[in-house]
């Protein structure tokens, strides 16, 4: 199917596209922030720049969405692109081998990876951020 939109028009509205500070990492970290955990935010120095890092525990939390990283998950949120199949399908498989290299590289350097999915934390918010105050 061909993109309807013009390609101008298309840049534009993925120019909108927050790569940060997404609704779901702000509900994550302000969840955290009121239990008394303190963490950096998009921690540079390491590979694939965690969402949520703490140095003290070596612990690196990424922030998901479902269709940006290709999670095979069957809700709503992982929905298959229809208009430029040919760009998209390649394009989040890259994004899949960027992901687990950077898991792969951290965990070599001694840190413990939690990927945390945009389902889990919009369907079963509490239960996820029960989990993770267990692993801290």
């Amino acid at each position: 199917m061909a993109d309807t939109i013009s390609s101008d028009r298309r840049s534009e509205i993925m120019s909108h596209i927050r790569s940060k500070n997404t609704s779901i990492e702000l509900m994550v970290r302000r969840c955290l922030f009121h239990m008394g955990y303190r963490y950096r935010v998009n921690y540079k120095d390491l590979p694939g720049k965690p969402d949520i890092v703490f140095t003290k525990k070596k612990l690196a939390v990424f922030i998901h969405g479902c269709y940006w990283h290709g999670h095979g998950c069957q809700s709503r949120y992982a929905h298959i692109s229809k208009s430029n199949q040919t760009y998209w399908g390649p394009k989040i498989e890259r994004t899949k081998q960027r992901d687990q290299q950077h898991i792969e590289e951290l965990e070599a350097q001694g840190w413990k990876v939690v990927v945390l999915w945009e389902c889990q934390i919009r369907d079963h918010f509490e239960e996820t951020m029960a989990q993770l105050k267990d692993i801290l």
